[in-house]
């Protein structure tokens, strides 16, 4: 595990890409893998889509839930090129 932190609930990277019809999103405890998955999804996307990866842990709460520590970097779909926004 990647991101897992000393004493603590595991750091986390959840992804998303809004897509015209719908989107695809996931969480991976590998920072590459969630990038892979962005890049991929936009790819295949209209001019304009969007995605992004946010860092994120499991919730202490007792309920199944992600907290959100931030994002890692954004993505758009640009012409024919994915654009990164670090």
């Amino acid at each position: 595990m990647t991101g897992a932190r000393r004493g603590g609930p595991p750091a986390l990277f959840a992804w998303d890409v809004a897509l015209r019809e719908g989107g695809e999103c996931g969480v991976t405890d590998d920072q590459a893998a969630a990038l892979r998955h962005v890049r991929r999804a936009l790819q295949g996307a209209d001019v304009g889509a969007r995605g992004r990866v946010r860092l994120v842990t499991v919730g202490l709460s007792g309920r199944v839930e992600y907290v959100e520590l931030g994002i890692v970097v954004e993505a758009q779909r640009d012409g024919g090129a994915v654009v990164w926004a670090w």
